[in-house]
């Protein structure tokens, strides 16, 4: 609280002193509060209240000597003395409380020896006073010594201190009493509300203890009830906590043999779990702990009998005995996963029937295709055969070289169509045997597939059909079987010239990556019906069965060259548009193999290309037309 010097004095009683202390002392005083207001004077002079405050310069300087008295008069000592700008003197004593200052009693004005009339004189001329009334006004100021101005501040000082200490417990006393007025009424207030609360209180419990009663009744009958649910229910239903069993219904003691279920309390859930499916149930305890839902979860159960269980459970958390832990309720489905093994197996087995039968219709196919691929050629020699029997009878002349060619051709195309027939069997039995080996060497394949495209493209000049070789490598060393590539190629340009009409271009570019060689053989043929592409490598599987086709094919070619392409650890892709043409594209990988000395460019001249005709013209032998 924040106290005035007014609060802490009885400034009538300390005014009633100080008059009988002037009556003694004849020395006058003053006492100023910090805002510098004077709560009393007693004995100012005339040459106060007539000349310093009542005119201009002298009353600013009277108002610094107030601002002094009562702004500065607190710092340092018990008191002080000092004269003010007008030549008089004066003594300030602070009044100081609790450490604060609270105001000051001021002594003055006096002198301490008589006073120097011929400086007054000049001081009235100056500020203009009355010279006469001025001076006759300073001979009225009284003239003190020190010792007794010393005397008087310190009675004042202690005078003052008594009197704010006495004014100060006074002050204290009844606030400290109405402080404790007020606390009474307060705790008076707080006794009669508590009590009231406390009345109200008193009831509620009642009525609460009657509804907890009335509930814990129901409650144990709830608890009945649902004990004896849990117990008949058909699903298995268990608790626990860090993986102990602490209570369980008899359906899950019958899931794993045992007649008690009582008997399971205090045991590890993980004795029963199935050895493979424990890691399942430790992830989900963890999600159930973490708060999440968890869906139904299928794992088996191993019972003291060594029986296995297939069962789903769901679990949560669950309050139980005061502790946080896992409820998890499950059914026994075996006779459920026998009955979808059951059927897994039906389907399975229905699965490889369908197969079989399939694959027996395929293969009722093919040798019936086989059948006709053997028989056409075989059929077409015995009549050319036949004709050079006739033309003997008719001893038609050798010299007729013109039939003679003609038909020498068609025994050969035809002798060349078994031979293809032969190889590709005989190939396709070594690889499914596994006694197919490649022949790797380290070769530019750039020279190999051009050589081989250029020998193609004259061979087929007779068709009206382009046959182009594009690339912008000059040479690519990878390890590659020459002969079994040779056959690859053939058998893509073979099918792309077969299905191309007259006027129509194949070009088989060559590119590469840091890690492959891409070649791709692309017609601008008939194409290749979209639902036919998956199957266009499965063997005995023919696009085109139709009996009037103007070439021939057993449909092993294509999956050979699937197989040739596995043992070079590469692939074949296929992009076609029915009506618009194919593209066959080879994978390489660009490896090399060790210790390999033979690097070969495989670079023919172009007059030595003819080597390859046989094997072209065995490639070819199932395209008609190529001879006229």
């Amino acid at each position: 609280m924040r106290y005035k010097l007014g609060d802490l004095i009885d400034i009538e009683k300390f005014r009633k002193l100080m008059e009988e202390f002037y009556r003694i002392t004849k020395i006058p005083h003053g006492l100023l509060d910090t805002e510098g207001n004077i709560l009393s004077c007693i004995g100012w002079q005339d040459i106060c209240k007539k000349f310093y405050r009542e005119y201009g310069e002298s009353a600013l300087r009277y108002k610094e000597s107030d601002l002094k008295t009562w702004t500065g008069s607190y710092v340092g000592g018990k008191f002080y003395i000092y004269k003010c700008k007008n030549g008089l003197m004066e003594a300030v004593v602070p009044i100081i409380v609790e450490d604060k200052y609270m105001g000051s009693l001021c002594l003055g004005q006096f002198l301490f020896e008589k006073p120097d009339i011929e400086f007054f004189r000049k001081q009235a001329e100056k500020l203009e006073y009355n010279q006469e009334s001025y001076i006759e006004a300073i001979s009225l100021i009284p003239v003190l010594t020190m010792e007794k101005v010393e005397a008087a501040m310190t009675y004042f000082s202690r005078l003052a201190d008594m009197l704010s200490n006495m004014g100060l417990n006074q002050l204290k006393n009844k606030e400290v009493d109405n402080l404790l007025i007020k606390a009474n009424e307060k705790l008076e207030e707080r006794v009669a509300e508590r009590t009231e609360k406390l009345a109200i209180a008193n009831k509620r419990l009642k009525r609460y203890i009657r509804k907890r009663k009335l509930i814990e009744l129901r409650l144990k009958r709830s608890e009945e009830r649902y004990r004896k649910l849990v117990e008949i229910m058909p699903d298995a239903i268990i608790v626990y906590n860090k993986q102990k069993i602490i209570f369980t219904n008899p359906a899950f003691a019958k899931l794993v043999g045992i007649d008690n279920h009582e008997e399971l309390i205090g045991r590890s859930l993980f004795d029963f779990v199935y050895p493979k499916d424990r890691r399942k149930v430790i992830e989900c305890i963890k999600d159930i702990v973490k708060g999440k839902k968890i869906p139904l979860v299928e794992h088996r159960l191993i019972g003291v009998d060594g029986k296995i269980a297939d069962t789903e459970a769901t679990g949560t958390l669950f309050p139980y005995g005061g502790k946080n832990a896992i409820l998890a309720v499950g059914r026994d489905i075996s006779k459920r996963k026998n009955v979808e093994r059951m059927q897994k197996k039906i389907e399975e087995e229905k699965r490889f029937l369908n197969e079989a039968r399939e694959y027996e219709k395929l293969k009722t196919e093919f040798f019936a295709n086989l059948s006709h691929e053997f028989r056409t050629p075989l059929n077409l020699i015995y009549s050319t055969i036949q004709l050079f029997e006739q033309d003997l009878k008719n001893r038609v002349a050798v010299e007729d070289r013109y039939y003679m060619n003609k038909r020498i051709k068609v025994l050969k195309q035809n002798a060349h169509r078994i031979l293809r027939l032969c190889n590709n069997l005989l190939d396709i039995t070594k690889i499914d045997a596994g006694y197919f080996e490649l022949e790797l060497e380290n070769i530019n394949i750039v020279n190999v597939i051009e050589n081989i495209t250029i020998s193609v493209a004259r061979y087929v000049e007779r068709k009206n059909i382009k046959v182009i070789f594009d690339t912008d490598i000059e040479e690519l060393i990878i390890a590659i079987d020459v002969n079994i590539v040779e056959r690859i190629m053939l058998n893509l340009l073979s099918n792309a010239v077969k299905f191309t009409k007259q006027g129509g271009k194949v070009v088989v570019k060559l590119s590469n990556t840091e890690n492959d060689v891409y070649i791709s053989v692309k017609d601008t043929g008939i194409g290749i019906p979209e639902d036919k592409i998956k199957i266009i490598f499965d063997r005995f599987r023919q696009v085109n069965k139709s009996i009037r086709r103007n070439h021939e094919g057993s449909g092993i070619g294509l999956s050979l060259v699937k197989l040739l392409m596995d043992l070079h650890n590469g692939e074949i892709q296929v992009k076609s548009k029915y009506g618009t043409g194919s593209e066959f594209i080879l994978k390489f990988p660009r490896e090399r193999i060790d210790n390999d000395e033979r690097i070969s460019n495989f670079s023919r001249p172009l007059e030595l290309i003819e080597n390859n005709t046989k094997a072209i013209e065995v490639e070819f032998s199932d395209i008609y037309g190529l001879d006229k």
